[in-house]
C-alpha cells in the first residue's frame, strides 16, 4: 500500500498479489497461508477485481482501440518497449503486453481487429519463447482510479467535494487542500496517480480484505489465535502511528483512513466459516460466538453443533509444536492426495498464521 508521491514506485509484490487473489476469486488454490497483515489490510473487492479482469484467445475479433483504453483504465502504462508488468507497447498491428498475471509478456499480433497469432517473449532479447492460445490480464494495482464508479473523473469529482467542505470548516487544513488539488489535477490532466491507496474507500467504498477471497466452505485453519490477536493490536498500532504523521502533514482524509481490519471485523467474518484452532490448552478461547443463546444441547448436540457451523479446537500444551506441524502437513498432504473428479469439488485450505 503506497500513501506517498512518488515519481516511480515498485508494484512488484502487489502484483503477485493480485494474481495470487485472481486464483483464489476463480477457486485454483486449494492451500492458501496468510499472514495476518496481509489477510487484513483492505484491497480490491472480488467482485471488482472479476469484472476488470478478462481474457484474450487466440482468434477473437476486438477492436484494438477498444482494448488499448481498456488497458489504460486498468492503470497499464503506454512504453516504447516492454520492460515490466503494468506495460504495453504498439507498433502497427502489434501489441506487446506485460500482464501481472504472466511471467513474460506477450506479443499479439493483429490482423485487422482478429487476433492472428499470440506469444510469450523475453525482454531483454526481444525473440519469442513460446505460442500461447490465452492469456489473462489482470489490473495493475489494487487500487485503480479507472475502477471508481464514476470513472477518473467520478473520483476527481468526489476529490473536488472534499476540497469545497475543507474549505467551509472554520480552520480549513490548508496542507490537506493543498494534496487533494494536486491529485484532482493529476486525474484531470490523465496523468499518473502513484498514491492512489490514499482514496482506496472512494473508489471501492465496499470494505474487503483477502479472507473475502476464500469461499464460506473452505476451511480455515487459525494458528496461535492468541498471538494473531496480539500481532492485530501491534498492527493497528504502527498502522495509527504512520497515519498519524500523514493527517498531520495534509497527506491522507481523517475520513478515509479505513486501511485495515481490526480483529473484531476479523471475528465477526467467522460465524459461518468452517474453522479450526491450533491453541495451546492454557491460552485456549474462542474469540467470536460461535453458538446462538437458547442452543439444545443433548442427544442430538452434534447434529446441532454442525448446524451452528461449530468451529473445531485441539488443544495441547507438552507437544504443541510437535502437533502443530503435523496437522499443518498432514492437511497439505491430504490436499495433493485428493483426486480431481467431475463429481467432486476438491477440498480447500486456508491457514492463518
Amino acid at each position: 500500500m503506497n500513501l506517498y508521491d512518488a515519481a516511480v514506485t515498485s508494484r512488484d509484490w502487489e502484483q503477485q498479489r493480485l494474481g495470487q487473489l485472481y486464483a483464489l476469486a476463480q477457486g485454483q488454490t486449494r492451500l492458501q497461508i496468510f499472514s495476518w497483515t496481509a489477510m487484513s489490510q483492505r484491497t480490491m473487492p472480488r467482485a471488482v477485481l472479476l469484472d476488470a479482469s478478462f481474457s484474450l484467445h487466440l482468434g477473437d475479433t476486438l477492436p484494438v482501440q477498444a482494448l488499448l483504453d481498456r488497458l489504460v483504465r486498468m492503470g497499464y502504462r503506454r512504453a516504447d518497449m516492454v520492460e515490466g508488468p503494468g506495460q504495453f507497447a504498439q507498433r502497427g498491428g502489434i501489441l506487446d503486453l506485460y500482464s501481472p498475471a504472466q511471467n513474460q509478456p506477450v506479443r499479439m499480433e493483429f490482423f485487422g481487429d482478429e487476433l492472428d497469432a499470440m506469444g510469450f517473449f523475453d525482454p531483454g532479447t526481444q525473440r519469442r519463447t513460446e505460442n500461447v492460445e490465452t492469456i489473462m490480464v489482470l489490473p495493475v494495482a489494487e487500487t485503480q482510479p479507472g475502477l471508481h464508479p464514476g470513472g477518473e473523473a467520478g473520483l476527481a469529482g468526489e476529490l473536488n467535494r472534499l476540497i469545497t467542505r475543507q474549505r467551509r470548516r472554520k480552520t480549513p487544513n490548508e496542507p490537506l487542500i493543498a494534496t487533494l488539488t494536486q491529485d484532482r489535477e493529476k486525474l484531470e490532466d490523465g496523468r499518473l496517480l502513484s498514491a492512489a491507496d490514499r482514496y482506496m474507500a472512494l473508489i471501492y467504498p465496499e470494505m474487503a480484505t483477502a479472507l473475502d477471497y476464500v469461499s464460506q466452505d473452505t476451511l480455515l485453519v487459525v494458528c496461535d489465535q492468541g498471538n494473531l490477536r496480539r500481532a492485530a493490536r501491534r498492527r493497528m498500532e504502527e498502522l495509527g502511528l504512520q497515519l498519524d504523521s500523514l493527517l498531520q502533514s495534509g497527506m491522507v482524509a481523517g475520513e478515509l483512513c479505513d486501511f485495515a481490519w481490526q480483529w473484531e471485523d476479523f471475528c465477526a467474518n467467522l460465524s459461518n466459516r468452517p474453522v479450526v484452532y491450533l491453541d495451546a490448552f492454557a491460552g485456549a478461547a474462542y474469540p467470536e460466538q460461535r453458538l446462538p443463546s437458547g442452543s439444545p444441547l443433548g442427544e442430538n448436540s452434534a447434529a446441532a453443533f454442525m448446524r451452528a457451523s461449530v468451529s473445531a479446537r485441539f488443544s495441547f500444551s507438552f507437544f504443541k509444536r510437535l502437533y502443530r506441524i503435523s496437522c499443518f502437513f498432514a492437511c497439505i498432504l491430504s490436499l495433493l492426495q485428493i483426486p480431481d473428479k467431475p463429481h467432486h469439488k476438491p477440498l480447500a485450505l486456508a491457514v492463518l498464521l
